[in-house]
């Protein structure tokens, strides 16, 4: 986010909702002077004095940076409380202390003298990485420093955790600094630092404090965003909101809306689940990304947009280059995968149930969606993790709205997928239901399949059943159903058939951890059977392999996604083949806002690839 961002008109469409705009032309703030990098870390101490620190201006002095001063060449910092022309019910960002974890660091520039940027603590073997925004670290030199919880006026030893000499950038080779192209999406970077001059420690021994490196999880998150901004009557104290994010169209990115963020924020992480108690939590992102984290044109006072790249294998790896001491060299370029046949997010909210098999016959794995309001709708996959024009099974308002919870397989032993259907109280009964059916060799010919297997009735106990999962758990047929019951009880029915629920066995008994599973789904992850994939209240994805009648026990589950704050409302999903790998290892999964997302080749012990099919 260097000046140049905020003069020029905007290159490209990204079809943003960049809100107001102001045609007052920002006039940059006088600099000190350059002086030259000081090697040793005595030397750095020394040379970042109180008054130099407070005398440094952001690399990203154009965001939001100052209003037209009545004479030219002449800069007027705005005034304290000024956001610009944020819209109406734009959140407002809070100054405040800031916490150990986060804080600046300052670097000399040639034609800028003395400069900053916002950096955070993550986690490390050496305990000495920082995380920032590459447009950032692209140009930070030796001599520069970090400085936690950074308090402005005071020397480097009064600070709250003194101060770390910056030894080592890391950034992608093939990333250029306030780019506007797809390299945008390569906006991050990590800096190693030295021990603290006093104690010499290291950042996370001193702070306590680290954030733990985690991809972006999906679109719609909830984050904490935090940065040092400098033009904010403040005294350059620390700004915090707490906002959800959306998409960037056309980039890799995400965007939040808050105002406050003025120069000084760029490399300021996107936290979710921080714990002050710990000093940690998860870092997604970072304020970064397109032409370095903000709107371009004549918006030069948009203190309330910020974008962020989406993390993914991308920062994983260059993390592991840091912690190895290595040369970062460059990065592949993907989009964020989009499937226009599936339609926008408003519609992807009421799909109640997300089903996988090979409906059309075609040999490969489709997705069929049953709809709140009772449409059935087949979505054929193309093999490669996409899909094509959907196709209407059976129209709205039909007895498929009264579903609990559906699943497929071969329950009638003829190759052919099948849907076993636990359904809920029945507008014409009154009472809960308990009914579950088969429908047999359901396909584009026959959307309600060739003939309904009654297997329970009305009001019989399997009206305690909250949800089920087809696979081959105990044989080379995928007949064998998983059941959460109500009570936290989980069983397995081997053998389940048009006529038969199986021979039942229990797994859990009433577990009050299972009482919190949202949505069961089977996989084939590591390719020795099927697993069951379990979503908890908390947001967290596990798998369990090596079930069968025999072993009459889940066992001990692997986590493929920690708990976390944006998957909590998790509310369908479903595994199948939909790259043409040869197992069901892509996971899909639609979340409450209507995004989907596919993680691909997922794996028993990791989540997969993620693309985003359906934006929020």
């Amino acid at each position: 986010m260097t000046p140049p961002r905020w003069s020029r008109t905007l290159a490209i469409a990204l079809g943003m909702a960049a809100c107001g705009a102001s045609a007052t032309t920002a006039v940059a703030a006088p600099a000190p002077g350059p002086t030259p990098s000081v090697p040793d870390a005595r030397g750095v101490e020394q040379h970042w004095t109180a008054e130099r620190l407070a005398s440094a201006v952001p690399l990203d002095a154009g965001r939001g940076a100052a209003v037209a001063s009545p004479r030219s060449g002449i800069a007027q910092a705005a005034p304290p409380g000024k956001v610009g022309n944020a819209p109406k019910g734009t959140p407002k960002g809070t100054y405040g202390d800031g916490i150990p974890a986060v804080g600046t660091f300052f670097f000399d520039q040639k034609a800028k003298g003395a400069t900053f940027c916002t950096a955070s603590v993550v986690r490390s073997a050496g305990r000495n990485l920082l995380l920032t925004a590459g447009h950032c670290a692209g140009k930070a030199q030796k001599g520069g420093i970090f400085i936690p919880q950074y308090r402005q006026g005071k020397a480097v030893k009064d600070q709250p955790f003194g101060g770390y000499p910056v030894q080592k950038s890391f950034t992608y080779a093939n990333y250029r600094s306030n780019s506007v192209g797809s390299d945008s999406d390569l906006d991050f970077a990590f800096l190693r630092v030295g021990p603290e001059f006093k104690r010499k420690k290291q950042v996370e021994e001193v702070t306590g404090a680290g954030l733990r490196l985690r991809n972006t999880p999906r679109l719609a998150n909830k984050v904490t965003v935090h940065g040092y901004p400098h033009l904010s009557g403040n005294g350059q104290r620390a700004i915090s909101c707490t906002v959800p994010t959306e998409r960037v169209t056309g980039y890799r990115q995400m965007l939040m809306r808050c105002s406050g963020f003025w120069g000084g924020v760029s490399g300021g992480p996107w936290i979710t689940g921080y714990n002050a108690k710990t000093r940690t939590g998860d870092v997604i992102g970072n304020v970064g990304g397109y032409n370095g984290g903000g709107p371009t044109g004549s918006a030069g006072h948009d203190d309330w947009t910020s974008y962020s790249p989406v993390y993914g294998q991308e920062i994983q790896a260059l993390y592991r280059t840091a912690v190895a001491n290595g040369k970062p060299g460059d990065a592949p370029l993907r989009g964020l995968y989009e499937s226009k046949a599936l339609g926008p997010a408003s519609d992807w909210k009421y799909a109640t149930h997300v089903v996988t098999g090979d409906f059309d016959g075609k040999g490969r794995d489709d997705l069929l969606v049953i709809w709140k309001d009772g449409e059935v709708t087949l979505y054929p996959g193309d093999g490669r993790g996409g899909f094509g024009r959907p196709q209407m099974l059976v129209k709205p308002h039909s007895f498929w709205k009264n579903a609990r919870s559906v699943t497929s397989g071969d329950f009638t032993g003829d190759g052919r997928p099948d849907l076993l259907v636990l359904w809920a109280k029945d507008a014409k009964k009154d009472t809960t239901s308990g009914k579950v059916s088969v429908f047999s060799d359901v396909s584009t010919a026959q959307p309600r399949g060739t003939k309904e297997y009654v297997v329970k009735p009305y009001g019989s106990d399997w009206k305690y059943a909250t949800a089920i999962t087809a696979g081959a758990f105990n044989s080379a047929r995928a007949n064998d159903v998983v059941v959460r019951w109500k009570d936290g009880d989980v069983t397995l029915h081997s053998g389940f058939g048009g006529s038969s629920t199986g021979r039942e066995r229990t797994l859990v008994h009433k577990d009050a951890a299972w009482r919190d599973a949202v949505s069961l789904t089977t996989g084939q992850l590591s390719g020795k059977g099927a697993e069951l994939l379990v979503r908890r209240a908390n947001g967290q994805l596990e798998a369990f392999g090596g079930i069968t009648a025999k072993s009459g026990a889940l066992g001990r589950g692997a986590t493929l996604q920690p708990a976390h704050p944006s998957y909590t409302r998790n509310s369908a999903m479903t595994a199948g083949d939909f790259t043409g790998s040869g197992r069901r290892n892509d996971l899909l999964v639609r979340w409450v806002e209507g995004e989907t997302s596919l993680y691909e080749g997922t794996g028993a012990n990791r989540i997969g690839t993620w693309k985003t099919l359906v934006s929020p």
